[in-house]
């Protein structure tokens, strides 16, 4: 699993959301105050777009931390291990179900 970035993006924070949305992502733009996470997994794709200040993602089993900035935009699949470290942050956030797991729901519901 890799982490696709795309560097010096641009987007607004209402379009970083309709295009998170448009990708099947729920998202909304939240402040975050200085914090760091221990290493960890999620069961869905989250996808990042920072707006101000400096985001580190560690990669913890490739033993790697990135920096990203405003205008960077993330996406982590779910499964991936990592940590997050930041100072003051504010970041539009998306979540979804891996496209695997759409499709099974969608085929359980008939459609």
């Amino acid at each position: 699993m890799s982490v696709e970035v795309t560097r010096g993006h641009g987007a607004s924070e209402a379009q970083a959301a309709v295009e998170m949305s448009d990708k099947g992502f729920t998202a909304a733009a939240k402040d975050y105050v200085p914090g760091k996470t221990e290493p960890n997994r999620h069961d869905y794709d989250i996808c990042l777009h920072i707006l101000e200040g400096e985001f580190r993602l560690g990669l913890t089993e490739e033993n790697v931390v990135h920096s990203y900035g405003p205008g960077d935009r993330l996406l982590v699949p779910a499964g991936t291990l990592h940590f997050e470290d930041h100072g003051e942050l504010r970041m539009v956030v998306g979540r979804r179900r891996p496209v695997e797991e759409q499709v099974a729901a969608n085929t359980a519901k008939g459609a």
